[in-house]
């Protein structure tokens, strides 16, 4: 279930239940009604934007008919409660149980998650063009060979059937991305490829340097048409400063929680059994607000032909990961595996799975490794 589709439909039936009452205009011209993810604690998991943009056509002011949405939001199962802020932006938080059946919809599907049947088996082309129109240079093939890969591999999981056959200086293909030339090194070993010409620096090149995950990720960390420098020290770095680092020990962690829990006696557990109280907690829902957010970032991405916003949005999910970890050894009622409370316990190591599962897909689809274990 697509949160922000769910609350949208949400807030038009609310709408349309005012119309039906008498105490909005029948006639309301359809209006795009934003709903995005908080990025602020304590002001709900959403917000909404509906009153301010139907303030004026309706003639009320905004506040009032804020108000007069809440109250009919407040009754729906699956929301929590909804707070009105500012000139009348609607802060809307889900209940547990609501987290709960999204949680569970992410598990069930566990590879396929954020996959769909958009591209209807069609078969596409992606080209690379300069960012500059007036560059005569060569464009980088490891950075061609990065994006293209890790492009063709979200439209793959889109349902598409990309050809990995990537054209240069082409406008003619489905899929255009404007590529920047300028791709430089640093750190102790930037001599073996900065005297390279871009044609022949190829990703097994640089993964000889440094390896083919962190190859592939690095060429990833910026937007394909922004200038790139790569470094090499960094990319090496076994420490949370390393975004490759960082990534697949995210992922090494969650295997490791989840077969701890297993020794410990705590298997899956069915989701009808999970004691929602742990959804409650705000690094929790944190971590659930960008589950849920997963298919339209692979969406997105594909759409505007660019990777680095999967990157991105992977790095934002294992550093909440990483905090929500942290903290818990700080605060035993956080703790991820409680010997005392199996139900809540299930709960946590589900959370812990759906963080696993994103994270392994998404990686794939950017053409990295997903280890159990860091070694």
């Amino acid at each position: 279930m697509d949160p922000i589709e769910w609350l949208r439909r949400g807030v038009q039936d609310a709408i349309a239940s005012l119309q039906a009452a008498g105490r909005l205009p029948a006639d309301l011209a359809p209006t795009p009604i934003g709903i995005g993810m908080s990025d602020q604690e304590g002001r709900g998991d959403f917000t909404c934007n509906a009153a301010l943009m139907l303030a004026r056509p309706a003639g009320m002011a905004s506040q009032t008919l804020a108000g007069l949405i809440a109250g009919i939001l407040e009754d729906f199962e699956g929301i929590a409660g909804v707070e009105i802020a500012g000139p009348g932006f609607l802060n809307l938080n889900l209940a547990p149980g609501a987290w709960a059946a999204m949680l569970a919809a992410v598990l069930k599907a566990d590879g396929s998650y954020g996959a769909s049947e958009r591209g209807r088996s069609r078969d596409i082309t992606i080209g690379f063009r300069a960012i500059d129109p007036q560059s005569t240079g060569a464009l980088p093939e490891a950075r061609r060979e990065a994006v293209g890969t890790a492009l063709a591999n979200m439209l793959d999981h889109l349902g598409f059937r990309a050809d990995r056959r990537f054209c240069a200086g082409s406008e003619e293909a489905d899929v255009v991305v404007r590529l920047g030339s300028n791709l430089r090194f640093q750190g102790r070993d930037s001599a073996i490829l900065a005297g390279l010409p871009p044609d022949d620096l190829d990703l097994s090149t640089i993964a000889g340097v440094i390896s083919d995950d962190a190859a592939r990720l690095g060429m990833l960390m910026q937007p394909a048409g922004a200038p790139l420098l790569l470094d090499l020290d960094l990319l090496l770095d076994r420490s949370h400063a390393n975004p490759v680092f960082d990534l697949h020990y995210a992922h090494a962690r969650c295997c490791a929680l989840r077969q701890q829990g297993e020794g410990r006696g705590h298997g899956d557990l069915d989701a009808g059994r999970w004691d929602v109280r742990a959804f409650e907690d705000e690094g929790a829902r944190l971590i659930l607000r960008l589950l849920v957010l997963y298919p339209s970032q692979i969406d997105l991405g594909a759409r505007r032909g660019e990777p680095y916003r999967l990157l991105q949005y992977l790095c934002g999910l294992a550093g909440e990961l990483h905090r929500q970890y942290y903290r818990s050894l700080g605060a035993p009622h956080l703790r991820f595996i409680r010997d005392d409370d199996r139900l809540l316990t299930g709960a946590r190591l589900a959370l812990v799975r759906g963080v696993e599962t994103v994270l392994k897909s998404g990686l794939g689809l950017l053409g990295s490794s997903a280890p159990d274990e860091m070694r």
